[in-house]
């Protein structure tokens, strides 16, 4: 069975001949900036079941329109590889600011100001004339002719509920939610019929792949009610499941946290793979408990957090492999994933890379021979 093989029948939820082996990250695509990632990604790339990811043009706040003026000024800050970019959007009814700050030298970024700070703020993005962008298939085609039978590409869309928090920030977002409930739900309800239309044009172009998106963590508890989760989760991404489904599609999902209590909603959602299961203490359930809890409803693909293999020794990390393909032993739907991509870190030291070489080799041998 090759890669593409195991991957698109753990979707399918059908047999397969063991569970997969995925190197978040690596694909042919992708290389990594640092060259100190060689070994592992030229390894993950003979050894391991490729996932390739093809992002789509969608934009659910402005679309094609070409009328908003958006400008841009860079703050560097003194003595340091950081810098503050100060984006300025010209709303026709008001004028907002977010800042974001950013490593000159490649380290993660994070978000300093938020575009919506009070309601009207939200009112004046809603009230933006939205062109919807037209779909281009090309570079998913493309994609996917070069992974061949390395693997699968997953098309990536936008998620309404973390359109709306990535505007509001998560603070903001949960005092919105009892605050002004009729203004989130209404931008929710609006980005998620904006994505429903444009997935439903990819499927209409006559490809059938497997859509993936991110963002459902920031709209779970504790960071808000499970009311949240059901209304903005939940009910607007079923219907978006069962379009995609109804066609012949899958859906993957990323959500990191403690979803042990959410696992059964994922299921009757339509998730056919759900991203990250982490055990604790990141997470708050195993990888047993979670096969206990789906079965073989829904794939499963995680359970190494990247941690891990950032800090433990080659004992522990043995160790940790040896028991998820244990564990995973009741599932015919597991996917065998690190918590983030392996090349997020500048500087990578060399624990960590043999840490990810280990794994790739360790965790081929043990998915092979312990199953």
């Amino acid at each position: 069975m090759n890669s593409r093989e195991r991957l698109t029948r753990i979707f399918q939820g059908k047999e397969v001949d063991r569970p997969a082996l995925k190197l978040w990250g690596a694909n042919f695509s992708q290389k990594p900036a640092d060259p100190a990632y060689k070994p592992v990604y030229d390894l993950a790339l003979e050894m391991t079941d490729l996932v390739a990811g093809v992002g789509s043009e969608l934009d659910v706040f402005l679309g094609s329109n070409e009328e908003i003026v958006m400008s841009y000024e860079d703050q560097p800050l003194p003595n340091s590889h950081w810098v503050d970019r100060i984006t300025y959007l010209n709303l026709p009814s008001r004028k907002l600011r977010s800042i974001y700050r950013y490593s000159t030298i490649g380290e993660p970024g994070y978000t300093l100001e938020r575009f919506v700070k009070e309601p009207e703020d939200l009112r004046a993005f809603l009230n933006i004339k939205y062109l919807p962008i037209p779909v281009e298939i090309n570079s998913y085609n493309d994609e996917a002719a070069k992974t061949g039978d390395r693997g699968i590409v997953i098309y990536n869309v936008v998620h309404a509920a973390y359109a709306v928090i990535r505007l509001l920030g998560s603070e903001c977002f949960a005092l919105m939610c009892i605050d002004e409930r009729d203004l989130i739900t209404e931008a929710v309800e609006t980005y998620g019929a904006r994505i429903k239309e444009y997935v439903k044009a990819v499927l209409d172009s006559g490809i059938r792949p497997i859509f993936g998106w991110v963002g459902p963590e920031l709209c779970i508890p504790p960071l808000v009610r499970m009311k949240e989760f059901e209304d903005y989760v939940f009910n607007i991404d079923k219907p978006l499941c069962d379009l995609i489904h109804d066609a012949g599609g899958y859906v993957w999902v990323h959500c990191h946290g403690r979803v042990g209590k959410l696992l059964t909603r994922f299921r009757d959602m339509g998730v056919d793979v759900l991203n990250p299961i982490e055990p604790p203490p990141m997470g708050d359930v195993t990888l047993s408990q979670a096969v206990d809890i789906v079965g073989n409803g829904m794939g499963l693909e995680g359970n190494i957090e990247i941690t891990s293999l950032l800090t433990k020794s080659e004992e522990e990390i043995r160790e940790l492999i040896y028991n998820t393909v244990i564990e995973s032993k009741k599932s015919d739907r597991f996917i065998m994933c690190q918590s983030a991509s392996y090349k997020e870190y500048v500087n990578p030291s060399q624990q960590y890379i043999n840490n990810l070489l280990l794994y790739i080799k360790y965790g081929l041998e043990c998915l092979t021979t312990l199953r």
